[in-house]
């Protein structure tokens, strides 16, 4: 039932909570709608739904190059078994049509930032970085660049699961103005076991997963428009673990790439 991409995708989540936040498609944030929470204001319906519903998502790249533009938002907040905390925050605007591009990573220990933001702006085939923030800051610019969509895209893990039939119809509601099917998972499989025990820096025998949550909203296009996952748990000597994520894909075919402020400084 289960992808073997699922372990997979969740270990590079964590890799990239070990603090590799450089040298990706990465930078800080231009213009956006607001992101309606999921449970927040919503229009919510059907919620005794029995699951009849087959949950199905289309090639969420070849819609978004129609639809022309889009926003991604992701972020991680997790516990390990050291009890150090960890937060990490990615955002993406993409102008496909005017070929621009804005990335901003964010990453925090024990609600310290770890070395600034690292923030990428793409425009008429330039890459520019700026690395860090204030008088600190670093910049850096290259010819060509890498495939936001791609990158962006890539931290929905909605895909990883395909047509899963443990993942349950559980209504309707309002996301970014958009009417979503909401599907839910409740029930830890091996595979996500295995995440929680990556996440708490041991085996899967050495973690009790006490609590898992996994929701996704889809909308009539197929596309994954929101993701949250949860998990907690215990080691073998009594240490709690936790961990948590969210991914929303907004602004479809409205999102505008302004020139960041530092962009003179990165082409000087």
């Amino acid at each position: 039932m289960y992808s073997n991409r699922i372990p997979v995708l969740i270990v590079a989540v964590l890799v990239l909570l070990a603090g590799c936040t450089g040298g990706a498609d990465v930078a800080p944030g231009a213009q956006t709608d607001d992101i309606d929470e999921p449970d927040g204001g919503g229009d919510s319906a059907d919620s005794d739904a029995s699951g009849t519903d087959d949950f199905e998502l289309s090639d969420p790249e070849r819609v978004l190059r129609d639809a022309g533009s889009f926003t991604v938002s992701w972020s991680y907040t997790g516990v390990d078994a050291n009890g150090v905390e960890t937060e990490v925050t990615r955002e993406f605007y993409a102008d496909l049509e005017a070929e621009r591009s804005y990335s901003r990573t964010t990453s925090a220990t024990d609600g310290q930032p770890d070395s600034g933001a690292v923030e990428q702006y793409v425009a008429d085939g330039v890459t520019y970085v700026r690395i860090g923030d204030g008088d600190e800051a670093t910049y850096t610019s290259y010819e060509g660049s890498m495939e936001v969509l791609t990158t962006a895209i890539a931290l929905s893990q909605a895909r990883a699961y395909g047509a899963d039939d443990d993942l349950t119809f559980a209504g309707t509601e309002t996301f970014d103005g958009v009417s979503v099917e909401r599907y839910e998972l409740s029930t830890a499989s091996e595979a996500l076991i295995l995440a929680g025990s990556a996440a708490a820096q041991g085996d899967p025998g050495n973690l009790e997963v006490t609590n898992f949550e996994y929701a996704v909203l889809v909308d009539e296009d197929g596309l994954s428009r929101h993701e949250s996952w949860a998990f907690s748990g215990r080691m073998d000597d009594g240490t709690e673990v936790r961990g948590s994520w969210e991914y929303s894909l907004t602004g479809v075919g409205s999102t505008t790439v302004d020139e960041p402020a530092w962009l003179d400084e990165a082409r000087a």
